[in-house]
């Protein structure tokens, strides 16, 4: 009788019985080895291994010419000063209908902003706003400018 007939009977008769728990217990005790690693280039010290280990991935990832790597960030860092981007696809401009969408599914009875501006504001004004504000917000994307008032708020806790 060799040496894997019975844990090969007993995982047999385990998965006929669907007996999950056992079936897995035997496979398992059989097929899974749980040897931990206890030693790297032989030491057995976790804080020595882990040294070793940073030391071996610095090692691995540090540039081989420093030259050369200082050569390409400045590159870099021109090329950088003059980039402005991919140019911006049609579908992500604003338009007079987005904006006079957004306006119209404005709830009402909301508080005012810092500027003290509320949503019935925006719903109640005259057509043109939705004109006015697709090129504004054209204008912020095109240029890249954010103007500061568009950049404040504040927050009103409720206990």
């Amino acid at each position: 009788m060799s040496e894997t007939e019975p844990y090969t009977n007993d995982l047999h008769d385990a998965l006929l019985k669907k007996n999950g728990n056992v079936f897995c217990k035997y496979w398992r005790s059989k097929f899974e080895q749980r040897k931990k690693c206890t030693e790297v280039e032989g030491c057995v010290d976790s804080n020595i291994i882990a040294k070793k280990i940073a030391h071996h991935f610095q090692k691995a990832y540090s540039c081989n010419n420093y030259c050369q790597a200082n050569n390409l960030k400045q590159e870099y860092i021109r090329l950088r000063s003059n980039y402005s981007g991919f140019p911006l696809p049609d579908k992500s401009t604003f338009d007079t209908e987005l904006v006079s969408k957004i306006i119209s599914n404005l709830k009402r009875g909301k508080a005012a902003g810092i500027d003290g501006l509320m949503a019935e504001h925006l719903l109640f004004s005259h057509p043109v706003l939705s004109v006015i504000l697709y090129k504004l917000f054209n204008l912020i994307i095109t240029l890249k400018y954010v103007p500061r008032g568009f950049k404040l708020s504040y927050l009103v806790p409720i206990p």
